[in-house]
C-alpha cells in the first residue's frame, strides 16, 4: 500500500493510491472535529485550511462539501462552512443505505468476478492482512478502503458503484476512528475473509449477507463510540 505524505510546516496530508487530495483532506478535517479540536459553531475558513494544507482552496472546498454531506459541517448563507453537532440517526441512515449497496455491489461480484479478478482480491486481502497488526490504523483504512473498492469493481455496473461512492463519502469521515483497536481491524479482517470466499466460492447469497452484516457491525462501533465520547463530554 503507497502512501504519498505532503509536508508542510504545520500538518501532513496521506494521499494513497486510490485518493484525491480532497479526500486526505476530508479525512484530516473529519479526525480533528471527531476529536473535538474543532468544537461545534467552529467555522471552517477556506483559506486558512489551504494554507494550512499548502494547496489552493479547490480540494479544501471539496473536503468541505464531503464533511457537509456527511453530516459534520453546515454550509449556512453568508458564514461558509461551521461545524454542528453529530445526528446518531443521520449516521445510521447513511450506514443502512451503505450496507445494502456494497450488500449488492458484492454480490454481483460473486456472479461476476473471473478467476484472475478474484486471485486480485485475494491479494488485497492479504494487503489488509498486512497492516493488521504491523502497521498503524491509517495503513489499515487505506488497505480496507482498496479491497472494499475493488469489490465495487468486480460488481461491473457503473451506475452502482457511483451510488456506493457517493454514500461512501457520508460514512467515511468515521472509519479511521473505528479502526483505532487492533481488535476491531482483527473483526473486520475476519468479516473480508468470509467476504472473500463468498465471491471465490460464487456464493452470491453469502457474499451479500457478509458484507451487509460488515457494514452494519461496523455502524454499530461508529455509534456505541459517539455515545461515549458524548457521555465523556
Amino acid at each position: 500500500m503507497s502512501i504519498l505524505k505532503i509536508h508542510n510546516q504545520n500538518t501532513e496530508v496521506e494521499v494513497g493510491e486510490t485518493d484525491t487530495l480532497s479526500d486526505s483532506i476530508r479525512r484530516q478535517l473529519a479526525d480533528e472535529i471527531l476529536a473535538g479540536r474543532f468544537p461545534v459553531n467552529h467555522k471552517l475558513d477556506e483559506q486558512e485550511l489551504a494554507d494550512k494544507f499548502a494547496v489552493s482552496r479547490t480540494p479544501v472546498r471539496e473536503a468541505i462539501r464531503q464533511l457537509a454531506s456527511a453530516g459534520l459541517v453546515d454550509i449556512r448563507p453568508r458564514r461558509g462552512a461551521v461545524v454542528v453537532s453529530l445526528d446518531p440517526a443521520k449516521i445510521g441512515q447513511a450506514f443502512e443505505a451503505a450496507a445494502e449497496l456494497e450488500a449488492l455491489a458484492a454480490g454481483w461480484a460473486a456472479v461476476r468476478a473471473t478467476l484472475v479478478e478474484m486471485g486480485e482480491l485475494m491479494d488485497l486481502y492479504e494487503k489488509c492482512e498486512e497492516a493488521l497488526e504491523e502497521a498503524t490504523s491509517d495503513e489499515f483504512a487505506a488497505a480496507n478502503r482498496v479491497f472494499h473498492d475493488k469489490i465495487a469493481d468486480l460488481a461491473k455496473n457503473e451506475s452502482l458503484k457511483a451510488a456506493t461512492r457517493l454514500v461512501r463519502v457520508q460514512t467515511a469521515p468515521f472509519q479511521r476512528a473505528q479502526f483505532q483497536s487492533v481488535e476491531e481491524r482483527r473483526r473486520s479482517q475476519e468479516d473480508h475473509a468470509d467476504i472473500l470466499s463468498a465471491i471465490c466460492t460464487q456464493d452470491r447469497e453469502a457474499a451479500e449477507r457478509g458484507m451487509k452484516n460488515h457494514i452494519l457491525r461496523a455502524s454499530l462501533t461508529v455509534l456505541r463510540d459517539e455515545n461515549r465520547m458524548k457521555s465523556k463530554g
